[in-house]
């Protein structure tokens, strides 16, 4: 009796032997088949914290020695391992103090020829994966004269990542001490350079990291917001507030204007803009309520300066600050903004009532010799 599933001393129909298992393929039918090959992604990098450790420790040793080659080949593979396994393996290196030995890699070449360019490059790039950078141990290092030398050069290069991630590496170092912004705004081409990146638009981010390196310089010294105001640091400001959307950009070019106008050059500088006033009272309520303190302490620092009180207060009247300024005080806002708008609605309510008692004067003398009809 032969069995529909026998075989008579050969192998069943679909029946595998040890030897067909290797050449063994999936069928897939014609209509599901790709003409792309599918690839497998391979199972991330996790970092144990002793490879971490080994890591940090042999670009130390490399760094010590001055061995670029070794450094840069340290540096790509850490890049390549946050990139692989994100924020798992980027918390591992922190932790066994990978920023510590990049800064001290990029303290050491720094102050070597310029061919070590390519290596500096390659260290900035990766700091900035561990931003904010300004408390984490090691940091300081990149506040060394060296060290903000060659930052300052990578500002003024020509390749905007290299310019971005400067400007970002800039200002976390001027964050750890208030002495690291003397030192950087002494450096020729420091602050022309912080103008060149807001100037060229580099990337948002950038011009956003560039107008807080000037916030904090400028908040320093009158003579270091002098100097950013002789390089048209105002003119570009306004510029800025005009035709840039993003509310984070307009609030940090409103905050640099803001102190700008506690220096004496500053504040004579922006009443010469005319577009200032206009611009101050449209952004009235129409951004956020940082804008919007800023805005009325400008408008308020402006009316304070002597011999231009009257000026400013009609420029303002002319372009509706009167009834912007009620609804701020309607909406509510901080103490101090409050007590700003309320002396200005003050002083451009008594300017109204002048200009309107003189208006009606000069309409009653067009009318003295006129005859009467009746």
């Amino acid at each position: 009796m032969v069995l529909p599933w026998g075989s008579r001393g050969g192998k069943r129909r679909n029946q595998l032997t040890p030897g067909d298992i290797s050449v063994a393929e999936t069928k897939t039918p014609v209509q599901l088949r790709s003409s792309r090959t599918e690839r497998v992604q391979s199972p991330r990098v996790t970092l144990t914290l002793r490879d971490a450790a080994e890591i940090c420790r042999r670009l130390e040793n490399a760094t010590a020695r001055e061995e670029n080659a070794e450094c840069f080949k340290i540096v790509s593979k850490i890049k390549n391992l946050v990139r692989e396994s994100g924020e798992t393996n980027k918390k591992c290196l922190l932790q066994n103090g990978v920023v510590s030995a990049l800064t001290s890699c990029f303290q050491r070449f720094s102050s070597t020829r310029e061919e070590q360019a390519r290596l500096l490059e390659e260290v900035l790039s990766v700091l900035t994966y561990w931003l904010p950078l300004s408390r984490t141990e090691g940091f300081s290092k990149m506040g060394s004269t060296a060290s903000l030398n060659r930052l300052v050069r990578f500002l003024n290069a020509a390749d905007g990542k290299t310019r971005q991630n400067a400007a970002f590496c800039i200002r976390e170092v001027i964050a750890v001490d208030k002495r690291y912004v003397y030192a950087l705004t002494d450096i020729e081409g420091a602050c022309e350079g912080l103008i060149k990146i807001i100037r060229d638009s580099v990337s948002t981010s950038s011009t956003k990291a560039s107008l807080m390196v000037i916030y904090r310089a400028v908040s320093c010294d009158n003579k270091i917001a002098a100097k950013f105001v002789k390089l048209g640091l105002v003119a570009l400001i306004t510029e800025m507030i005009m035709n840039n959307a993003e509310k984070s950009v307009c609030e940090r070019c409103l905050v640099v204007l803001n102190v700008i106008c506690d220096n004496e050059q500053g504040v004579e500088d922006v009443l010469r803009n005319a577009l200032i006033v206009p611009l101050l009272v449209k952004k009235l309520l129409r951004v956020s309520d940082l804008a919007t303190q800023c805005s009325v302490s400008i408008l308020w620092k402006l009316w304070r300066k002597k011999n231009r009180e009257e000026d400013v207060l009609l420029e303002a009247l002319q372009v509706g600050a009167f009834e912007k300024l009620l609804v701020v005080l309607q909406v509510g806002c901080e103490e101090k903004t409050k007590e700003r708008a309320s002396e200005l609605l003050r002083n451009l309510n008594r300017c109204r009532n002048e200009i309107e008692k003189t208006t009606c004067l000069d309409s009653s003398m067009r009318l003295k010799n006129v005859k009467k009809s009746f």
